[in-house]
């Protein structure tokens, strides 16, 4: 056998193998492309959560939620002025506590022992312990959009990020945009330039030019099937491990992954059979990731996904 023949056999091989462990690791349904060679980042097999647990009636329409020490995690759904304690072990509800009257709160996370709440009008609740008598400041924040759900808090940088659902005005040109605001957590101001924006066309093209899917619609003039995506984000969450920050859209269950200076890493549609209504994210402090979704007309259910190291 020539060198060349040799050589040309062993790429061969090692290719398929290289292949056939990337399928087998389910990294072909969500693609790791520019951070797959970090020594801290990992991978989620998102066809196989580790964790399915139904959600108390209480909490059938759960909206935001945070990480907490021990297992647990603090949520609140978007009705009633409660913050609530959950066991991820116990599977139960271990402690609660009322915090303001009815409203539609949608965003909840939690900076050393105080949570900040956003409430869909961009209104950003600060709620301090004691908790038999909290103490809860409002501020109300100028953001263009008029429907606000994502709040996450950003570790590394001491700020929190928001991410409006609604379009950031009227006109054509704010149809295919959506936008990553911060607060400053020493000014505890609001910079009212974007973080970064995202563009619809942009996850549009990185999911063609991947192979990844798409929600669809049929054109009613050519009756092609055509891309629906609408990427309205409902949650947001930064990577305790990777620093990347992870946005879910509720309304097309789907998920894209972006550094923090705005670029696109990964994107990928959600199974539906398991993410009916993906409206919370947030992540452990090992890296595993907790999804919630409402009841709607069913169960609430809590999906947790383990971070998988690279070999």
């Amino acid at each position: 056998m020539s060198k060349q023949i040799y050589f040309s056999f062993v790429i061969a091989a090692l290719s398929f193998i290289t292949v056939k462990r990337i399928q087998k690791a389910g990294i072909d349904h969500y693609q790791f492309l520019q951070t797959l060679f970090h020594k801290e980042n990992g991978w989620f097999n998102f066809k196989k959560p580790d964790l399915i647990l139904n959600l108390p009636f209480e909490l059938r329409e759960i909206s935001g939620l945070t990480n907490l020490p021990e297992n647990q995690i603090a949520c609140v759904q978007n009705e009633n002025g409660i913050i609530f304690i959950y066991n991820l072990d116990k599977d139960s509800i271990i402690g609660q506590f009322q915090f303001g009257i009815d409203g539609d709160y949608e965003g909840l996370s939690r900076v050393d022992s105080t949570y900040f709440l956003l409430r869909s009008d961009a209104t950003l609740l600060e709620v301090s312990s004691p908790w038999d008598t909290a103490t809860v400041s409002e501020t109300k924040l100028n953001l263009p959009a008029w429907d606000n759900e994502g709040l996450c808090f950003d570790e590394r940088d001491n700020r929190l990020l928001i991410a409006p659902k609604s379009k950031l005005g009227k006109g054509p040109e704010f149809k295919d945009t959506r936008a990553i605001y911060s607060i400053d957590l020493t000014s505890k101001e609001l910079n009212e330039a974007p973080l970064f924006l995202i563009s619809i066309a942009e996850i549009e093209s990185f999911a063609n030019a991947h192979n990844l899917e798409l929600p669809q619609k049929v054109n009613n003039q050519s009756q092609d099937s055509i891309s629906s995506l609408k990427f309205m984000p409902s949650s947001l969450a930064v990577h305790p491990k990777s620093d990347d920050i992870y946005i879910i859209s509720a309304v097309d269950q789907t998920m894209a992954v972006f550094n923090k200076a705005g670029k696109l890493l990964n994107y990928m549609r959600l199974d539906p059979k398991l993410f009916n209504k993906p409206e919370g994210i947030t992540f452990l402090e090992n890296g595993d990731m907790i999804i919630t979704n409402e009841g709607q007309m069913g169960v609430p259910t809590l999906l947790r996904f383990n971070w998988l190291k690279l070999d």
